[in-house]
């Protein structure tokens, strides 16, 4: 139910927002990561025991911020989305890392959603191109993909060798989905490589101009 109170505040609160400016409006979406309800989500005490108990992450940590995904064929969204890559090399972290994925609606195999490769991550890293959107796979004719289903709420762990790939659509709805990068404090391998991550903190100091009149 936390994830359809999510959708009901992106609607009422977010969404009404919307102007024809799309930077505005991807602003607007990044914003959503930042909602307490969204945090309390991936902070929650069943998302925490699920990482320890079925993962075997021992010490859980974020690290990585909350990441909006919006896919539509509308203005804002421009049918964007990567094709097949891994998001290894965007982390860089624990060998025990693990990407929850989650959706603030329904997902079916039809209309925008999200497109994975089973078994995919055995393989550890395949070749492909570090790009500024992420790591691109080179080989992009992948069989045994499949359209995943969920609910709003579920949760998706992802190895961060799993091949995944947005799926675009011409439907005219939208998805927004919302992820987390997790990693365990207690890995031995991190720890040798003093605990590096691809993440870093940024600040534009220039951006209080934007807008300025």
């Amino acid at each position: 139910m936390r994830m359809h109170a999510v959708r009901t505040k992106f609607e009422q609160h977010f969404r009404v927002r919307f102007t024809p400016d799309a930077s505005r409006n991807r602003n607007i979406i990044k914003l959503l990561a930042e909602d307490i309800d969204v945090k309390r989500f991936f902070c929650s005490e069943e998302l925490v025991d699920c990482l320890r108990t079925h993962v075997g992450i021992i010490e859980p940590v974020q690290t990585g911020p909350i990441v909006t995904h919006y896919t539509a064929g509308d203005l804002t969204g421009n049918n964007y989305g990567l094709p097949y890559h891994q998001d290894w090399p965007s982390m860089g972290t624990s060998a025990r890392g693990v990407i929850a994925w989650t959706s603030i609606g329904d997902i079916g195999r039809k209309g925008p959603g999200l497109r994975i490769v089973p078994g995919s991550q055995l393989r550890g890293l395949w070749a492909g191109t570090q790009t500024d959107s992420g790591y691109v796979l080179d080989d992009q004719e992948i069989a045994d993909a499949l359209d995943i289903e969920v609910e709003a709420g579920q949760i998706v762990l992802m190895s961060p060798f799993l091949v995944h790939r947005t799926r675009t659509s011409e439907d005219p709805g939208w998805k927004l989905s919302l992820s987390c990068r997790f990693d365990d404090f207690a890995c031995d391998s991190w720890d040798r490589r003093n605990f590096v991550s691809a993440y870093r903190t940024t600040v534009d100091r220039s951006v209080y101009l934007s807008g300025a009149e």
